[in-house]
């Protein structure tokens, strides 16, 4: 099984951006449909951590992405941000875990 890897909107309110879409571990199962692992975006969005069976439709998405993260394979600031304070977060939690 190999990746896919297309252009494609992410959702209606993510703007108008465009994204490089990867499909791992994706298999053709018709004319427009695909069966895949994990998808995701390069540049960090998470859309489905399991899997999906894709179905792709024309939607006159442009041959390279408009999301500059996309385009330069360097997530967003703000999910930089977000994956620092995670893992700043998990390295100075007590061995024994965290009192909640």
């Amino acid at each position: 099984m190999a990746d896919k890897t297309l252009v494609a909107k992410v959702l209606d309110d993510f703007g108008d951006d465009w994204h490089w879409v990867v499909l791992h571990d994706a298999v053709q199962v018709g004319p427009q449909q695909w069966r895949s692992g994990p998808i995701d975006t390069v540049c960090g969005l998470v859309l489905d951590e399991v899997g999906a069976l894709v179905t792709l439709y024309d939607t006159g998405a442009p041959d390279e992405p408009n999301c500059p993260a996309c385009l330069t394979g360097v997530p967003s600031g703000g999910l930089v941000n977000e994956i620092e304070t995670f893992l700043r977060e998990r390295l100075t939690v007590p061995a024994g875990g965290r009192d909640e």
